[in-house]
């Protein structure tokens, strides 16, 4: 009878079973720069309206610095009611210079609904005379408005011609000219000044009248020689002077 062979034992490795290896999870983050964009948004919208929508930001005192009178009064007024920021403040301004008497505006926005002018009125002249009419000249000569009664010094046109406001009648020299005459003139030679004019050819010459008589001077020449001259042969001549005085040319004096 034939033996089987027992079978040799194996002492090899034990099988193993291979598993695949775990994915780790991705884990879900809160969309914070969402959130951020978004309440950033809402945060924006919210200054936006508390901005121009709130009745908060309106107009609603107007403070004014300087000179006013009815034309000023109205156009600043406009502003009340409007959005502070939205308001054309620039373009108040140009409405203001358009007002003869001002020179320089300035216009502030600040908070609660304020709205602050600031006004510079032009430098006063003389009074410019003509047609009935009395106007105000600024130092450079243009005309501001007009008015009735002044302390100012005083020009009368013999030419009678027409003033538009806003155009310059006279140079600033002219100006210069007939306000040292007026401060000079009564101290220098002891006489009254009765009138100033200017004739109808040219504001080259001006015709001042005083007691008995009539002085010409040269508004381009030196006013104080002429009061010195003036002086000299009013003193030496004043009883032959009886229609006028011309102190136009230099160094000399013409009587009558």
């Amino acid at each position: 009878m034939a033996l089987r062979r027992s079978p040799r034992p194996y002492f090899g490795r034990s099988p193993q079973i291979y598993l695949s290896t775990p994915r780790d999870r991705k884990k879900v983050k809160p969309p914070y720069r969402l959130f951020k964009f978004i309440l950033l948004l809402l945060i924006i919208g919210a200054l936006a309206y508390l901005a121009f929508f709130s009745p908060y930001f309106l107009i609603k005192n107007v403070l004014v610095k300087g000179p006013t009178n009815e034309s000023i009064v109205k156009l600043s007024d406009s502003a009340k009611g409007k959005n502070l920021w939205l308001f054309d403040s620039k373009k108040l301004r140009g409405d203001l210079l358009k007002i003869g008497e001002i020179s320089q505006v300035s216009i502030s926005k600040l908070p609660l609904g304020t709205l602050k002018i600031n006004i510079v009125q032009k430098s006063e002249g003389i009074i410019w005379q003509t047609q009935g009419k009395k106007y105000l000249l600024d130092q450079q000569g243009f005309a501001i408005k007009e008015i009735n009664e002044s302390s100012l010094p005083s020009v009368v046109d013999q030419k009678n011609a027409s003033i538009e406001l806003g155009k310059q009648i006279v140079n600033p020299a002219f100006i210069s000219f007939v306000k040292d005459l007026n401060f000079k003139f009564s101290p220098k030679t002891n006489l009254p000044i009765k009138e100033i004019s200017v004739p109808a050819e040219t504001t080259f010459e001006l015709i001042l009248q005083t007691e008995g008589f009539k002085v010409i001077f040269d508004t381009q020449g030196n006013l104080d020689q002429q009061l010195d001259n003036m002086v000299r042969v009013y003193q030496v001549k004043k009883d032959e002077i009886k229609e006028y005085m011309d102190l136009r040319i230099e160094g000399r004096v013409y009587y009558k």
